[in-house]
């Protein structure tokens, strides 16, 4: 307990991001509340991370990886179940990583007379090794291992605020940023909507993720639901589209006492929507033994 009380003031002596105390936390779980605060870094340097974010993935190929990256490597995946309609091609580097993670599209799915339609997931993933590690970068790599470097403090409050007990079985902590997007390629005016909500049922699916926790940094239009901790109903948290981060608990969290965050994505029926991006900064930990 000394320890927690420890770190809780040396975090929040180095940052002005909005942090919650774990008595907070028991509290808003025990409500059935979200512990989702304003900051002050989203609505200012970071306001243009969607426009960031497109041309982060405008300009993420196989060309830009290999430059950026000292060491790379690729992978194909399929889904054991169903190989050739799920697939992911990966690409891991020494400084930043991506994926390109497909499905069949809405015709495609069942329809024995194929038209070649699909959907997108693409992630980039920073690191904290990112930054030296760049063999070249560009404006938004730049722009998004920025936003590692200054949200990592907020990680390392709910580290050791809330998982203070796990130290001693910690062998080694990953801070990962996540730029996702969620694309539809083949998609027309005509079947736009469709098309999104196929992604978003594909992609969207119910988990809690294997981690310590995740800080929810937002997405462009609200599709994120959770399920609440006390009436265990799912609940679509829209306050995510302004400027407002949400902490999220992993399974790992059990560990100590809290209740992980299942969540997962909602079709938005909006008209005039297109691509989706969102955030996540996960704090994931590997365990001694």
């Amino acid at each position: 307990m000394v320890m927690k009380k420890f770190y809780q003031l040396r975090f929040r002596a180095v940052t002005n991001h909005n942090l919650i105390p774990l008595e907070d936390i028991f509290t808003y779980q025990d409500k059935g509340e979200w512990p989702i605060v304003d900051s002050s870094l989203l609505s200012t340097t970071y306001k243009d991370r969607w426009e960031m974010s497109n041309k982060l993935f405008s300009e993420l190929n196989e060309e830009l990886f290999n430059k950026v990256n000292e060491e790379k490597e690729y992978a194909d995946w399929k889904d054991p179940e169903i190989p050739e309609k799920s697939f992911s091609k990966k690409y891991s580097g020494s400084a930043l990583s991506y994926d390109n993670d497909f499905m069949v599209g809405p015709h495609d799915w069942d329809s024995e007379s194929k038209i070649g339609d699909y959907v997108q997931r693409r992630k980039a993933y920073i690191y904290d090794w990112t930054k030296d590690g760049l063999q070249h970068t560009t404006e938004a790599i730049d722009y998004f291992v920025g936003m590692h470097e200054a949200f990592k403090p907020v990680l390392e409050h709910y580290l050791y605020e809330c998982y203070s007990d796990q130290l001693e079985l910690i062998e080694k902590l990953l801070y990962k940023l996540m730029i996702i997007q969620y694309n539809t390629p083949k998609a027309t005016e005509e079947n736009r909507a469709q098309h999104r909500k196929f992604n978003t049922e594909r992609f969207g699916d119910e988990h809690c993720d294997e981690t310590l926790g995740g800080l929810h940094l937002g997405e462009n239009y609200a599709e994120f639901r959770a399920k609440n901790t006390k009436s265990n109903k799912w609940e679509l948290i829209d306050q995510l589209t302004d400027n407002k981060m949400l902490w999220m608990f992993g399974e790992n969290a059990e560990r100590s006492g809290l209740k992980p965050t299942y969540h997962g994505m909602q079709h938005n029926p909006g008209k005039d929507l297109n691509t989706r991006y969102s955030i996540i900064f996960d704090l994931q930990a590997r365990y001694k033994q």
